[in-house]
């Protein structure tokens, strides 16, 4: 990076204090290259959760840029005026820098998500154990009870008899 260095930039037909492009050596080369688009395009699908802070902080300069009346610079509308590449450039970082910002809230609830569906998996598993278990203890408790029920009945039929057995030996 060079040095930091106050500069003027005619934007919508005025004159707008700002900083002086650092990044002048390294953006002709990277511009031209004919791999730019596919670098891009694979940045925003693999490596757009790489952006650290240091790369927004270096960003919001430009990002929050405004003309001496207010209005915002960095937007599609007017960079449009200057390229319609220079658009999708404007429009691209933009979203990059809301991606980042967005995924700083959403990353940590993934992750808790991540951590409550592991839980709630292991909870379903010793549940599985758990009715298993009951099901188990539910068809001992129904074969004891019918065991119980027989016996109980020859029990009945027993002393029914012995009380015959008893009324026909009086």
């Amino acid at each position: 990076m060079d040095p930091v260095k106050p500069k003027a930039m005619n934007i919508l037909k005025q004159e707008c204090p700002f900083v002086g492009d650092s990044f002048d050596n390294c953006t002709k080369l990277t511009l031209s290259s004919a791999l730019f688009l596919k670098d891009l395009f694979d940045f925003s699908n693999n490596e757009k959760d790489n952006i650290n802070e240091e790369t927004i902080e270096l960003l919001e300069p430009y990002l929050l840029f405004t003309a001496p009346d207010g209005r915002e610079i960095f937007t599609g509308a007017v960079a449009k005026k200057s390229s319609s590449a220079l658009e999708g450039m404007c429009v691209w970082a933009a979203a990059m820098s809301d991606y980042h910002k967005q995924s700083k809230i959403v990353k940590p609830k993934l992750r808790l998500l991540e951590v409550k569906m592991a839980q709630l998996k292991e909870a379903e598993e010793n549940l599985a154990g758990a009715e298993s278990e009951l099901a188990e203890v539910t068809a001992l408790k129904e074969r004891l009870r019918q065991k119980f029920d027989s016996q109980m009945a020859e029990k009945n039929a027993l002393l029914e008899k012995a009380t015959k057995t008893r009324r026909k030996m009086d």
